[in-house]
């Protein structure tokens, strides 16, 4: 943007001189330079901290399915990359084996209930006995307990969608057996909220606060501005995580990079649905501060330079 104002500054004295309203005198011949250093100094400089601007990065959340149960797959009930709303079948379980579990209980909880009524009515003519009782009401208990159980499981032999979303390269066939195990997940499931964020420089970053008005240009939208807000400020960075492990934590050196911060951002643009942009859409945000107002002219040309050369950036 500095050559790109050198150069108009350069055009505009080649005109004046021309025109003979100027001398070109030593003066005039090295004032392009000045010239660029005064921009630097008393724009751009400014700049940097009146309306940062930093890489913007479309975020979703891809979750791991894995089933409550084991067994094998049933029916694959999913399409890939078709819209799933929160609760839609993913994919089935054979069910045999939990439903004969579920049955088993309940004719073992009929049987438990004719007892305890028997022992209760003996209790009533005085010759029965409270153990008798109190074991037979333990034992519903403990099979009412199992039977809610076998109930779950049964009905988690049905993979639901965890949110709205859709499933991303299913690979998932009936036949195949599949089990519960965390460390295994079978279907990727990509959710359809997603977050749009910019990372801000740690020291420019100092003057935004959420509310503050927010342009962004994606590379996949060459020559749009959509408009947005500063939602909030993510507190937190790569750099601060520390991982549990039985390796020491290196300490702070001063060759470590500043890493920027997270700014998410919420777009008051109506023709631009935050969930309809692809996930992993990127390019560039600006956020006007209230500081420095008067360089924010400047980014709004930069960032209008840069989304009509999306039409020609690789």
């Amino acid at each position: 943007m500095i050559v790109f104002l050198t150069l108009i500054y350069v055009a505009l004295l080649f005109g004046a001189a021309k025109l003979g309203l100027i001398r070109l005198n030593a003066f005039w011949k090295v004032s392009p330079v000045l010239w660029m250093v005064l921009l630097f100094f008393i724009l751009f400089v400014p700049l940097q901290w009146g309306a940062p601007a930093g890489a913007a990065n479309n975020y979703r959340a891809v979750m791991e399915v894995v089933p409550n149960v084991s067994g094998e797959v049933q029916t694959v009930e999913a399409q890939p990359l078709q819209p799933l709303t929160k609760g839609d079948p993913i994919f089935t379980i054979d069910p045999v084996q939990y439903e004969a579990r579920a049955r088993q209980l309940e004719a073992q909880l009929v049987l438990s209930r004719a007892n305890l009524d028997r022992a209760e009515d003996l209790m009533a003519r005085g010759v029965g006995r409270q153990v008798d009782v109190d074991i037979y009401q333990a034992e519903m208990d403990s099979l009412e307990a199992q039977l809610q159980s076998a109930r779950w499981d049964l009905e988690n032999t049905v993979v639901r969608a965890p949110a709205d979303g859709y499933v991303v390269a299913l690979t998932l066939r009936p036949g195949q057996r599949v089990a519960n195990l965390p460390m295994r997940s079978w279907v990727a499931f990509v959710e359809r909220q997603s977050e749009l964020a910019v990372g801000i420089p740690q020291s420019r970053l100092r003057h935004v606060k959420p509310g503050q008005e927010v342009e962004v240009v994606l590379r996949m939208f060459p020559g749009q501005i959509i408009k947005g807000r500063v939602d909030r400020i993510v507190n937190v960075n790569p750099a601060a995580q520390l991982t549990p492990s039985g390796v020491i934590p290196a300490v702070p050196t001063a060759a470590d990079p500043a890493l920027p911060f997270g700014v998410v951002i919420t777009l008051d643009d109506a023709a631009f649905d935050l969930a309809a942009i692809p996930g992993g859409a990127v390019g560039t945000a600006a956020v006007y501060t209230d500081s420095a107002a008067a360089t924010h002219v400047i980014r709004r040309v930069m960032m209008r330079m840069e989304a009509w050369l999306n039409y020609i950036k690789p």
